[in-house]
This record gives C-alpha cells, sequence and structure tokens, in this order.
C-alpha cells in the first residue's frame, strides 16, 4: 500500500482538494494529516472554536466520506492552531469509521504500526491547547495570563509522553507523526535561521530509532535549510513543508516494503 504524508493545511479548502486528486491518481491506500487540520480563525475565543467546529463537522467530515469512498485509509490528528476542544467533533468521525486518530495512539496497518503525537514545545503565540514544556529544564515563553486555552492546560512534558508513547508500539517497527519536527535539524529552521524543533522529540528518535518520522508546523525549514529530509542515526525524518499562501499542498510519498524511496511533491 502507498501512504501520502502532509501537514499544516490550515483548513485551505484547495489543498484537501488537491489531496483527494493526488490520492486518486496515485493509487494511494492511506493518507495521513500531521496536524493543524483547521482553519486559522482570527476571532473571540467562543467564536473561533465555533468555526472550527463548523470545519470538522462539515468540510472536513465530507472530505473523509470522499476518501472512505475511494477505499482510501485516513489518519490524523491534530496541531498547535486547533483548538483541542473540539476533539469530541473529530472523534464522533473516528466513531463513524471516517478517520483514525493518531494522537497518543498506534494503529497498524500491513505490516507496521502508524501512532501520533500533536504537543509542540512553547512557542512565542498564545494558543496553548497543543503546547507543553519539552522537558524539566524548559521555561515558559509567554505570560500565564495573556495563554489562551479552550480547555484546562494538561500536564507533564514533552519528554514524559514520549516515555509513555514507545509503549504502545515496537518503535523499530513504527512509523511516529510528531507535530513538532526535532531540534536542531534540518526540519525545524525558522525564516531567522533559528532551531525551534523540540529537543525531546529529537532524544526519543536518536534513542528509539524509528524507521520513519513525519513531522510538520515549522512551514518554511525546507525551503530555509535546503532539505526535506533529515537522518537522526538510522532514522529517516521528514518535513514536507506548507506553501498553503500559494495554494501548494506539500507532500511526500512512501511505501512500507521500501521505506528507502520517499518521493516529495509540491502539488
Amino acid at each position: 500500500m502507498r501512504y501520502v504524508f502532509c501537514a499544516d493545511m490550515h483548513g485551505v479548502g484547495v489543498l484537501f482538494q488537491k489531496l483527494e486528486e493526488f490520492s486518486l491518481r496515485n493509487g494511494i491506500g492511506a493518507a495521513i494529516m500531521g496536524g493543524d487540520i483547521c482553519p486559522h480563525a482570527h476571532l473571540g475565543l467562543e467564536e473561533a472554536v465555533c468555526y472550527q467546529k463548523d470545519f470538522i463537522e462539515g468540510f472536513f467530515k465530507s472530505f473523509l466520506e470522499k476518501l472512505r469512498k475511494a477505499n482510501i485509509i485516513a489518519l490524523g490528528m491534530m496541531g498547535n492552531d486547533d483548538f483541542r476542544v473540539n476533539m469530541k467533533s473529530l472523534e464522533r468521525l473516528e466513531s463513524l469509521g471516517l478517520v483514525r486518530l493518531l494522537h497518543q495512539k498506534a494503529h497498524i496497518l500491513e505490516n507496521i504500526s502508524i501512532a501520533g503525537y500533536s504537543f509542540v514545545p512553547q512557542m512565542p503565540f498564545l494558543l496553548k491547547d497543543w503546547e507543553k514544556l519539552d522537558d524539566e529544564a524548559s521555561k515558559p515563553l509567554t505570560s500565564p495570563e495573556r495563554d489562551i486555552l479552550s480547555i484546562p492546560r494538561e500536564k507533564g512534558t514533552i519528554k514524559w509522553d514520549l516515555e509513555n508513547l514507545s509503549g504502545l508500539s515496537n518503535p523499530k517497527k513504527t512509523i511516529y507523526v510528531f507535530h513538532s519536527p526535532p531540534f536542531n535539524t534540518k526540519l525545524d529552521m525558522t525564516y531567522r535561521g533559528f532551531h525551534v524543533g523540540s529537543r525531546s522529540i529529537r532524544s526519543f528518535i536518536e534513542k528509539e530509532q524509528p524507521p520513519l518520522a513525519l513531522h510538520g508546523h515549522i512551514h518554511e525549514s525546507p525551503e530555509v535549510s535546503g532539505s526535506w529530509r533529515d537522518k537522526l542515526g538510522r532514522a529517516l525524518c521528514i518535513n514536507p513543508g506548507c506553501k498553503k499562501e500559494e495554494g501548494k499542498l506539500c507532500v511526500v510519498v512512501f511505501d512500507t516494503m521500501d521505506l528507502k524511496k520517499v518521493s516529495h511533491y509540491i502539488l
């Protein structure tokens, strides 16, 4: 089975349309969406939450129904720009068999497991639903009184969560989908040249050596670093990038029978 991966579509309709059309044309068996599914909502908190909820229950549901009709398995999770309170809407879609949710879960497809993790390290943005301290030594980058959350803040660190994630499946036989890229790689560079990925995710990959790790979050990194792929030991790590402002979809395609052959497309 052929897999396609993308992230950071941010509710842009043409990108979902391109993902559907590309999957149909290229015999894709499973489409993996690595976070930031919903549109940006520059509104008050209540209105913004409702705006994303309507997107999930309307446009996104219809998109998933088209994939199911084409016998394409959909896997997905939220990212740091998605309001976590709307997970209930995604879970209803999962109960209808339209999507398999990845955050802190592992699913077996063919000969391999696929597991995911949505949290990113602290950022200078105010929405904190999917942000956590990277480890015990990390410090907040914003003032708590200004932080925006749609549900109570979850305790713990990314490092602590990843210890639990490794127990869901055999890491050596698992493809991991992390919204955040690993720190200090070709996948986490901003336009200003800063590395803003997760140190804990990097340590996890270096220790567990999964065959493939898929990332998003830092849209510009492949353009800045000149590469959409990097390696940590034997583990291949990928961030396809995001060009949503140009109406272009960035994806990678792979087959679990030969993960050395990963192709990158900008559609």
